[in-house]
């Protein structure tokens, strides 16, 4: 390594916050695009790096995996970016939006590494004042909409999180994760502080009932940022709920946790198969794939890598339909499924990367979601959680399969009569990545890299 230790941590945080000084700068795409690309292969250095504290950082079995994901999601994102708004040519609403994703990942980076819950909480805080102006890059009057709706809500939800942050410290006396972790007290305040931390960290997450505004968020944001939200920011807001449950889950925490997740995959089922608009319907699968990843973190065991396989591979897949979705938009004009056919002779390209993505978020072979969702059944089989396979099962095959006929609609249904038309070269080539690597975290698995 060129760094080791905390200083590396230093630089690899220091990279998106300088990179955000492109909005001054005329070639403020290729600025962007060389900081991404700068932060993915510090990332890979940092995946290889031993867990332990770094000064005020640490890293995890689970952080290291989520810098990973948070880094190269920005680099697809940024290069995406770069074709996807071509007609907005170098306006400051352009500038501006690249100068916010550098801000963003470094928000999430942040909120990743640091030892302590306080700062933990503001970083994860200072990610909803950092991308809500990335949902209104083009001044729609549904973006503004969406962009207030997530503001308001997502920090009145982060706010009742902060008073779980409060009764740690008052039963420890200091916020530092690593040593808070390291000891165990049965205080009744910490059942407090758990159901605090669901309750808001869940709003931020899209837990059901906190989830309304993910689905008006996701739909109406710009394709890449829909992509960073579903396939890295909401993995962040699930770390930072793991870790405050690993010191809160006394009494009955855990029993709690589970109603409101196995509650959010009954009401991502239920509501599914009457999606009309593509982008929605992957914000609610988002919900679901949260859902599952939350479970197998909390249930630990082997449910634990489990839920490192769904929030890897999730994190690719959804970035690859999202990315999807916005080339769908461009070319068709529309988000409404009944309205989109004919997309096997229309898209080819397109249609290879949205039937993909779609089969790595719902779980389907050989994606590593279809391993993860596996490994998770089996922690509940092992814990004698019969009900909860049962919730688990039957909601997977509903939503997968409202999933996988909507998007088998729009590829193989309509007039096959018509000329090609695909969007510019870079994002296909960026979405066909996204779909890559999803598919390639199951060889690592199988290769013993991922542990």
């Amino acid at each position: 390594m060129i760094f080791s230790g905390e200083y590396y941590v230093y630089f690899i945080l220091s990279i998106p916050v300088l990179t955000s000084s492109s909005y001054f700068f005329r070639h403020f795409k290729e600025i962007g695009i060389a900081g991404a690309f700068v932060t993915a292969v510090s990332s890979i250095i940092l995946l290889l790096a031993p867990t332990g504290v770094y000064g005020p950082f640490f890293l995890n079995s689970l952080n290291r995996y989520l810098i990973f994901t948070v880094s190269f999601v920005y680099l697809f994102s940024s290069i995406f970016a770069s074709g996807y708004h071509k007609k907005l040519g170098e306006s400051k609403n352009l500038r501006l939006h690249y100068s916010l994703i550098n801000l963003f990942t470094f928000t999430m980076l942040f909120t990743l590494v640091i030892d302590n819950f306080g700062l933990m909480w503001i970083g994860l805080e200072a990610t909803t004042a950092s991308s809500a102006l990335l949902l209104i890059v083009e001044r729609g009057r549904n973006e503004l909409e969406a962009a207030w709706r997530y503001v308001i809500l997502v920090s009145s939800g982060l706010a009742i999180a902060l008073i779980s942050v409060l009764l740690i410290f008052d039963v420890y006396r200091h916020l530092t994760i690593t040593s808070i972790t390291s000891v165990n007290i049965n205080n009744p305040l910490l059942e407090i502080a758990g159901v605090t931390a669901l309750i808001g960290f869940g709003t931020k997450i899209g837990i059901f009932p906190m989830h309304t505004w993910l689905p008006d968020a996701h739909s109406q944001a710009p394709s890449e940022i829909s992509a960073m939200f579903s396939g890295i920011l909401l993995p962040v807001a699930v770390y930072c709920l793991y870790e405050f449950y690993s010191v809160t889950a006394v009494g009955p925490v855990q029993g709690i946790y589970l109603v409101f997740i196995f509650a959010s995959l009954i009401f991502v089922a239920l509501v599914m198969p009457s999606q009309t608009q593509t982008k929605r319907m992957f914000a609610y699968s988002t919900m679901e794939n949260m859902s599952i990843a939350l479970l197998g973190l909390i249930t630990g065991g082997i449910g634990f890598l489990g839920a490192i396989l769904i929030l890897l591979s999730h994190a690719f897949g959804k970035s690859g339909a999202f990315y999807s979705s916005g080339n769908i938009l461009e070319i068709y004009g529309t988000r409404n499924i009944t309205m989109i056919q004919g997309m096997k002779k229309r898209m080819p390209y397109t249609s290879s990367t949205l039937i993909l993505s779609s089969l790595a978020v719902t779980g389907a072979p050989p994606f590593a979601t279809f391993i993860g969702e596996f490994l998770i059944i089996y922690q509940l089989i092992s814990m004698g959680q019969i009900a909860g396979v049962i919730i688990l099962v039957i909601s997977l095959f509903i939503i997968s399969l409202s999933v996988i006929y909507k998007v088998s609609t729009m590829i193989f249904d309509g007039n096959e009569y018509v000329n090609k038309e695909e969007p510019a070269i870079s994002q296909i080539l960026v979405t066909f990545a996204t779909v890559f690597m999803s598919l390639s975290i199951t060889f690592f698995y199988l290769g013993g890299m991922i542990i």
